[in-house]
């Protein structure tokens, strides 16, 4: 009798305990414009054969990126933030696997358009490649953290 009282406690412990979860997961929709992304670490080779190396907080670091994030909104539209100055942005996903994101930063006296390939979101990172073709093009890995 005992062993039987003793089975049917494991088995209801073990029932209650398998609750099925009714959280969905969000969209990368969501998880790109629930936060504003930070550069956490960014390599970049720039058309003068030059190159630049930033990491939060290193000391190894060929420039500075302290002040640069992003906000992307739901709308397509959002903000660049960099050495104190707000540009808006728009933005939007190029074909139906969400990997690749055609970014027009709102620059004054004309806007530039950049490229962000193989992007990956979650909740606490957004990495890609950026290619920008202009008077200095550039190609980098950049891994982007929440603010």
């Amino acid at each position: 009798m005992k062993l039987n009282i003793f089975i049917a406690l494991c088995l209801s412990i073990f029932i209650f305990s398998c609750k099925k979860s009714n959280t969905t997961p969000k969209t990368i929709e969501q998880l790109l414009t629930e936060k504003t992304w930070k550069i956490d670490e960014l390599r970049m080779q720039l058309s003068n054969n030059s190159t630049q190396y930033y990491k939060r907080g290193g000391s190894g670091n060929t420039t500075n990126y302290d002040s640069d994030s992003l906000k992307f909104n739901l709308n397509n539209t959002g903000v660049y933030y960099f050495n104190g100055t707000q540009n808006n942005t728009s933005w939007n996903f190029v074909g139906g696997d969400k990997t690749k994101i055609t970014l027009v930063i709102n620059l004054t006296p004309s806007p530039i358009t950049v490229n962000l390939e193989y992007v990956i979101v979650t909740s606490t990172t957004f990495s890609y490649t950026q290619q920008f073709t202009g008077t200095l093009s550039y190609l980098a890995s950049v891994k982007r953290i929440p603010n």
